[in-house]
């Protein structure tokens, strides 16, 4: 039987500013994250605009808001970094990932890692579908892991690396990969808008907003 695996985000690591620099050119705000701080010190930077000058804008989330949001100035937002892992989460969602290059990639390898016990993803459309169309799936799954496992047992007279690279060619789109993945919040906002539309993959639009809601934590302002 196999192991059916629903996806999660984890947040890693995120931009972590020095207060005492900062402070030095500006106050830092009780309300802004680390990544906020950091952006709005960029963006003031290109006008030695530190003092906060205009009142409409006094406030980070403000002065974020208009600066994005209004002038669509987000070259302030490749400033701040966030690093997210992704698990319960297919193959064929790693090959629409990494179609965003902006982003950096640490995934699984599965010429080093066994996968004769691997995980799999269920697409949403078959996991929302009946349960005969569930089963169907889980018994496919069940055939390329099998095969898989033939594969690997007849090239046994090789080293591991080598078998596995082999025999991996069976496994399918669904098998479970595991991914450590890095982009600067800019890069970040533009997969997860364009990821959540009505037209992108199903899969995608399920783990996108839960690496928007990681995010959440780290940008408010950018992440609502």
């Amino acid at each position: 039987m196999v192991n059916i695996v629903n996806p999660e985000v984890r947040l890693l690591a995120h931009t972590k500013i020095d207060e005492k620099a900062i402070s030095e050119w500006m106050s830092i705000q009780d309300a802004s994250t680390d990544a906020e701080t950091l952006l709005t010190m960029a963006g003031r930077n290109c006008y030695r605009s530190f003092n906060r000058p205009n009142s409409k804008t006094y406030n980070d989330a403000d002065y974020l808001r208009r600066t994005l949001g209004e002038q669509g100035h987000w070259s302030i937002a490749e400033h701040a970094t966030a690093t997210l892992y992704f698990t319960g989460v297919s193959r064929a969602f790693l090959a629409e990932l990494t179609r965003h290059r902006h982003l950096s990639f640490s995934v699984e390898s599965q010429r080093f890692i066994n996968a004769n016990d691997a995980n799999f993803v269920m697409p949403p459309a078959i996991r929302e579908h009946d349960m005969a169309a569930q089963r169907d799936f889980i018994g496919r799954a069940e055939e390329c892991l099998a095969d898989y496992r033939v594969t690997q047992a007849r090239l046994d007279h090789l080293p591991k690396k080598q078998r596995n690279e082999a025999a991996r060619a069976l496994l399918p789109n669904c098998v479970e990969t595991r991914m450590v993945v890095t982009g600067n919040l800019r890069a970040w906002h533009e997969v997860i808008h364009r990821r959540t539309q009505p037209d992108a993959d199903a899969e995608m639009q399920e783990v996108m907003r839960l690496a928007d809601k990681q995010l959440h934590t780290v940008s408010p302002i950018i992440f609502p």
